[in-house]
């Protein structure tokens, strides 16, 4: 699969979705939904990002970021890659969470 690149400029608003790989829940319960928040936050701090909206679904999320450096695909991809670890170790799974997507 050829993805187009995603061209990055400082302080513009990025909207982001990301599915859940398989038909189950990216979130069982309100451990994991803490977890996924927690997560978003040290991402925001981390690559100095502004979450402007958060929206948390079972089988999604969409967030609104605004970006100050031009770092939008490092710091999404630190995300996914987080919050996979942590609710893989936390369920006793492996494996992806999310779809990749262009």
């Amino acid at each position: 699969m050829i993805c187009a690149w995603r061209i990055e400029y400082e302080g513009v608003l990025n909207q982001i979705l990301s599915r859940r790989k398989v038909r189950r829940h990216t979130v069982v319960d309100d451990k994991d939904r803490n977890l996924f928040l927690d997560t978003v936050g040290e991402m925001s701090q981390r690559f100095e990002g502004d979450v402007c909206a958060c929206v948390l679904m079972d089988k999604h999320y969409h967030l609104l970021i605004r970006t100050p450096r031009a770092n939008l695909s490092k710091s999404i991809q630190w995300l996914g890659a987080t919050y996979t670890k942590r609710f893989n170790t936390r369920h006793f799974r492996s494996g992806h969470l999310f779809l990749s997507e262009a």
